[in-house]
């Protein structure tokens, strides 16, 4: 139908003259000034009208009321769309400087603009910087500079067998302490988190005393103790250690028996710190990788003590990270109920526990893959946060605000989830709708 007043309008045409009305978005938009298919598919849809949340304004024909809301949607928006559109800009410049050819750039970094537009708002002097590190971040270590020099370095095998063998020693040379004289400490932090108790933590060697106890016979079962008495938790599965016990990472990737924090190997620790680091701050590849045989001896294979002790603080509060199961329980630590609100309190957990996971779900088939995605939100949460204190670990440097760190990074995991979630949720609307 034709756009008369009262009369149904085709929704293309009614994002094509809101778009129109927004400047400095040409980079996001078609020939014809309207935006372009995929700005309507990764962008405009899932994250500023949310078509999910309101399926009657993603329908091709919409009657005058959904066209002005859908209107009204857009122009709000406008601000972070020229956001998002500089952003762009960016992350295509550095996508190209930093060699990553994996996935079509509109569909990885029409979203990641949008992310960071939301984050940082308009583009400044830091944004080269922060576009690379967001792409990084996305593609995992596609992107790392310098990995086909390390390749070479560990492939040969006699160097291989030296560098094993001193990993082994250094294994083996790791002190051993009983962790339970920390729990107290731990427990301070965890509920009230004041300079003072933080204070007291960071000075002792609770993270190392935790992380080397993971590799004695008790050690996951101390650990378990250590959580059930702060927070009245069982432990989930956190993603630390296939067994019992750690065990000795491999030194090649190829010999990684799975993705467990704890086990990874060298070489993926060491392409980890390449792919934090330009060429002219790069290290010799063999330097890397003996500073990385000395780390990963360390508790948690973290070397700068308090780092360490920010880990196990994460892992302590990490069970209680549980987004789909609502509010948490009052009896909790108050720092943990305060990250597990961040999560909880997100449109797409709400949407997803209520279509999804409540007891009377909207489809008989419940997503299983989004389900999975926020039940283990504590074993994503803690991958994020070692790889971010690692990261501090190769630098030499520690964070200013330990609670902003935790906070920053429950956050930047939930990103991350939306993201994902949102693509799924937008793949099986048409069963959602037929179920609803």
């Amino acid at each position: 139908m034709t756009a008369g007043r009262g009369q149904s309008q085709l929704r293309s045409a009614v994002l094509a003259r809101a778009w129109q009305r927004i400047p400095d978005v040409e980079v996001l938009s078609a020939g014809d000034g309207g935006p372009l298919t995929r700005t309507v598919k990764k962008i405009i849809d899932p994250l500023v009208i949310r078509t999910v949340a309101r399926p009657r304004l993603g329908r091709p024909l919409l009657d005058p009321a959904d066209a002005a809301e859908v209107t009204a949607l857009l122009l709000a928006d406008a601000t972070r769309l020229r956001a998002a559109a500089a952003w762009f800009v960016h992350l295509k410049r550095q996508r190209r400087a930093l060699r990553i050819t994996a996935g079509n750039v509109q569909d990885v970094c029409f979203p990641l603009a949008y992310e960071l537009a939301t984050g940082f708002g308009l583009p400044d002097a830091s944004a080269p910087e922060q576009a690379a590190t967001a792409l990084r971040e996305w593609h995992g270590e596609d992107g790392a500079a310098g990995v086909d020099q390390l390749g070479r370095y560990l492939a040969d095998p006699q160097r291989a067998t030296g560098l094993t063998a001193e990993l082994r020693s250094r294994w083996a040379a790791a002190p051993n302490a009983s962790p339970a004289q920390f729990v107290t400490l731990l427990d301070a932090v965890a509920h009230g988190f004041t300079d003072e108790a933080w204070q007291q933590l960071a000075d002792s060697p609770a993270g190392h005393v935790f992380g080397l106890a993971l590799r004695q016979p008790g050690g996951t079962a101390a650990l378990a103790r250590a959580v059930r008495e702060i927070s009245g938790l069982p432990t989930p599965d956190l993603g630390l250690q296939r067994g019992e016990r750690t065990a000795v990472p491999p030194l090649s990737q190829r010999d990684e028996a799975g993705s467990e924090l704890l086990e990874r190997s060298i070489e993926r620790r060491v392409r980890a710190t390449l792919r934090r680091l330009s060429a002219a701050e790069q290290s010799p590849v063999s330097d890397l990788v003996d500073e990385e045989l000395r780390r990963a001896a360390a508790g948690f294979g973290l070397e700068v003590p308090v780092l360490a002790t920010c880990f196990v603080l994460g892992v302590v509060l990490a069970p209680a990270l549980r987004p789909l199961d609502g509010p948490a329980p009052a009896d909790l630590p108050d720092f943990a109920q305060r990250l597990n609100a961040q999560v909880a309190r997100e449109g797409y957990v709400l949407y997803a526990r209520r279509a999804l996971a409540g007891s009377t779900p909207l489809t008989a088939r419940p997503d299983v893959e989004i389900l999975r995605e926020l039940r283990e939100f504590a074993k994503r949460f803690l991958a994020r946060l070692w790889a971010r204190l690692h990261g501090f670990d190769a630098s030499g440097e520690v964070p200013d605000d330990f609670r902003d760190l935790l906070t920053g990074v429950v956050r930047s995991t939930s990103l991350d989830l939306r993201t994902k979630v949102r693509r799924a949720l937008v793949a099986n609307l048409p069963r959602l709708e037929a179920a609803s």
